[in-house]
């Protein structure tokens, strides 16, 4: 998958285990640097990519918030998913009581300094009524500042492919001269084939099979009179559709059918039917419902079951990124890339 003549080229920041990566090199990406501060998300990060940087060292940039603008390698595409910080609602001059508040304005620093032709960025869906809408409107100022064509557009992962509702809101950035005054990006329409989550939750590993001690865990869950619906049994949730997911919510139980409900950080809780038994659905298959397919979950070893799961959590799906990018790519023709 490693581009040897790369059609452009990426940075990464805010790059979790590289979702974004994974989805810019099948249109012929070549990533120049990354940037992570996580250390046990960045040796997944190394595991799932460095095969596909061998015509160039895969760099670790370091701490975005530390890095000096216009030393950053050159590169074409900016990508990256940043937190969803506490803004002042008057910006940059005040800054931000959170100090992750200064991500933001380091990547439109960095957008200012180098000039990249294209960003794409990932926001959670509480963004956009964050601080009753000044988060989103201070954020959409400060990229536009920079000098680009800002759209954004909140976006499930079931929309693109992958059977996952996962919502988030994404912002497709245009650098101004590249495009006319009038000129908009157009977010593209849901595809209409999308991946089936028995291609995806196909582990055998028995680890992963509902314990004794699991079963009478679920039963006492069960019998808790706040969970819905009520009068469900363990029997009755192994005599599901095979495939069908089981959220064990604080609150109450919930069904998915044909789609898996959004993976969290901190939501391990996930099991699923087949063949009349219940099973965890595992760190490898959570990288599949993010859009890491078998070639990717190969190359992972030695990651400790609970943190492969937080990162999965944390990540973007990669065929949403894939087709935003592609989308980009057509409507708005590349120069040529960065040297």
């Amino acid at each position: 998958m490693h581009a040897d003549n790369p059609t452009f080229r990426f940075l990464d920041f805010c790059a979790g285990i590289g979702a974004g990566h994974a989805a810019a090199v099948k249109l012929g990406g070549g990533c120049v640097g990354y940037s992570e501060i996580d250390a046990k998300a960045k040796r997944t990060y190394r595991m799932l990519h460095d095969l596909e940087t061998l015509w160039e060292p895969l760099i670790d940039l370091g701490d975005l918030t530390k890095m000096d603008p216009h030393k950053v390698p050159d590169f074409d595409v900016m990508l990256g998913g940043f937190p969803c910080q506490t803004f002042s609602i008057v910006g940059r001059r005040e800054g931000f009581k959170d100090p992750r508040g200064q991500i933001i304005f380091a990547l439109s620093d960095i957008l200012a300094a180098k000039k990249p032709n294209y960003f794409l960025l990932e926001n959670v869906k509480g963004l956009i009524s964050h601080n009753k809408g000044e988060t989103l409107k201070q954020i959409l100022i400060e990229l536009r500042s920079a000098g680009y064509k800002v759209t954004w557009k909140l976006v499930s992962s079931e929309e693109y492919g992958i059977p996952q509702m996962r919502e988030r809101v994404y912002f497709v950035g245009i650098r101004e001269d590249l495009v006319s005054d009038d000129f908009e990006f157009t977010f593209p329409e849901r595809k209409k084939k999308q991946k089936q989550l028995r291609h995806i939750l196909t582990s055998k590993d028995p680890k992963f099979a509902v314990t004794p001690e699991g079963y009478a865990y679920l039963e006492k869950y069960l019998n808790n009179k706040y969970n819905k619906p009520s009068g469900t049994t363990v029997d009755d949730l192994k005599a599901l559709p095979d495939f069908t997911i089981i959220d064990t919510r604080q609150s109450d139980l919930r069904l998915f059918k044909k789609v898996a409900p959004t993976l969290r950080s901190g939501r391990h809780g996930l099991l699923y039917a087949r063949d009349g038994e219940l099973r965890k659905i595992s760190g490898l298959e959570g990288l599949g419902l993010q859009g890491f397919d078998k070639t990717y979950q190969k190359r992972v070893y030695g990651v400790k079951e609970t943190d492969l799961l937080h990162q999965v959590g944390n990540a973007f799906t990669v065929d949403v990124v894939h087709t935003l990018l592609e989308s980009l790519f057509e409507q708005v023709k590349p120069p040529t890339p960065a040297s």
